[in-house]
């Protein structure tokens, strides 16, 4: 019998590093580590030995931790922590002994998880989303367990997810692709998008990048036909083929080399693809410096004399800058000093909002 243990100890050693990692993984990281009598522990709880003599000695335990510690396996940070090197240390349960560094911090998580909950996806799809960052994350993906409480959006596009596989195949691959977009209806369901121009709800595009701004998620991409770029909501689009009549579709206008889309949305406070300008504008109150930064990409900012009013230089579209004005003109923290063009579409729209909430009017519906 004790020649069948150390046999089957034998065989199991040569086998223990993924097991021994995987505990390390979903057990410890830095700050919360285990003995080796625990990870032993952890390898009977795991295989629920008939006999407890084959579980590896904790001499094999030992050796398999020094080779991960070594080699990096995965590229994973292994170490051991003593009581000294907990000092400082600030995890909700410190321990000394033997600890993976995490995959994800948790700082990192929550950024990953919380664009998760502003997407409109399934709550099955947000929970299983959630639920691989945790895995990924290994011990340390408690710190999101709050994403337990969230409910997602109660109107939803089913397609959402296999709508960015189909975009993003297309944007590797380089080629076109046909899709149609939606509106939403009064009861929330997607309805057929209802252009201005005219034209129906199906696209050719060429499909350049998809980029996340502001709580949704777009595409920049080159509509077929047109020589401006354009900017739909990722969630709105369904119905997307990567085949035309003859087969796969071909691009019209490739993106321009080294094309970048994160870089591109900076300059827009919000997505719209009218080439940027110059805007100058003046605004008085140190607390706007904070709109101001938040919601554009590098400003000129020159204060004066007296430290209470500031000119700001941005570059930007107009009809972005337009929208931005409009937050936060209403108590006069905000002036529009050029372009003239700007300046009369604001002046046409404060013409228009005071007709129609004058509150000497006795017919408001218009």
């Amino acid at each position: 019998m004790d020649d069948d243990i150390a046999t089957k100890r034998k065989t199991y050693a040569g086998n223990a590093a993924l097991d021994v990692f995987e505990v390390l993984w979903r057990h410890t990281y830095f700050g919360h580590g285990l003995t080796v009598r625990q990870i032993r522990d952890e390898l009977g709880r795991m295989h629920q030995y008939a006999d407890p003599g084959e579980l590896p000695t904790e001499k094999t335990v030992r050796n398999q931790l020094r080779k991960l510690a070594a080699t990096r396996f995965l590229g994973r940070t292994i170490g051991h922590l003593d009581e000294s090197d907990l000092d400082g240390v600030e995890c909700a349960d410190p321990q000394p002994g033997w600890y993976m560094d995490a995959f994800l911090s948790t700082a990192e998580m929550r950024l990953l998880a919380d664009s998760l909950t502003l997407s409109r996806i399934s709550l099955d799809t947000l929970d299983d989303l959630v639920g691989k960052i945790r895995e990924l994350a290994g011990a340390a993906g408690a710190g999101i367990d709050y994403l337990g409480h969230v409910a997602t959006y109660t109107h939803i596009n089913g397609e959402f997810l296999s709508t960015i596989d189909q975009l993003n195949q297309a944007i590797e691959d380089g080629h076109g692709v046909t899709f149609q977009y939606r509106d939403y209806g009064p009861d929330g369901t997607l309805v057929p998008h209802a252009s201005r121009t005219g034209a129906g709800s199906t696209y050719i595009a060429d499909p350049y990048q998809m980029v996340y701004k502001n709580g949704r998620y777009y595409l920049i991409c080159h509509l077929h036909g047109e020589d401006k770029l354009r900017i739909f909501v990722v969630n709105r689009i369904t119905n997307v083929s990567t085949k035309g009549r003859t087969g796969t579709v071909p691009l019209e206008r490739p993106a321009p080399e080294g094309f970048d889309a994160v870089n591109f949305m900076r300059h827009r406070p919000y997505p719209v693809a009218d080439d940027p300008v110059r805007i100058r504008m003046r605004i008085r109150d140190t607390s706007m410096l904070n709109n101001v930064f938040e919601w554009f990409d590098d400003p000129h900012i020159m204060q004066s004399p007296d430290g209470k009013q500031f000119d700001v230089t941005v570059e930007s579209p107009e009809r972005a800058v337009f929208w931005w004005a409009l937050q936060y003109s209403w108590d006069g923290r905000v002036t529009i000093l050029e372009p003239d063009s700007l300046k009369r579409k604001l002046f046409d729209a404060g013409t228009r909002m005071a007709r129609t909430y004058d509150p000497k009017s006795t017919d408001q519906s218009h």
